[in-house]
């Protein structure tokens, strides 16, 4: 997915950012996930290693999987990728999208 972090707040062990969801590229059949406004779960231990190095403001293509955890929104786990966004990227992941539809 591609989503622009918009704030940042400490809950517990946990990192909650607000997010804007602006496009998602790829999903599971029953996924629920859309565009608009979602929370992305990061665990302080993984922000103190800046591993994802998350700052507000910024837009980020987030990978993996997406699963129910305790909290509500996205948690990203140590297996999920989280890179900061280039526009020149746009062009490319809609070529990626439309290949995958194509293999269906």
């Amino acid at each position: 997915i591609l989503g622009k972090v918009l704030e940042r707040e400490t809950v517990e062990d946990w990192v909650k950012f607000s997010m804007s969801v602006q496009s998602v590229y790829k999903r599971a059949r029953d996924s629920r996930l859309r565009r608009g406004n979602t929370y992305l779960w990061v665990h302080m231990k993984d922000l103190a290693c800046k591993c994802p190095k998350v700052k507000t403001n910024k837009s980020y293509l987030i990978l993996g999987k997406e699963k129910e955890g305790d909290h509500p929104g996205l948690t990203v786990s140590r297996r999920s990728i989280v890179i900061e966004w280039k526009d020149e990227w746009h062009r490319r992941m809609r070529r990626f999208q439309h290949r995958s539809r194509k293999c269906k």
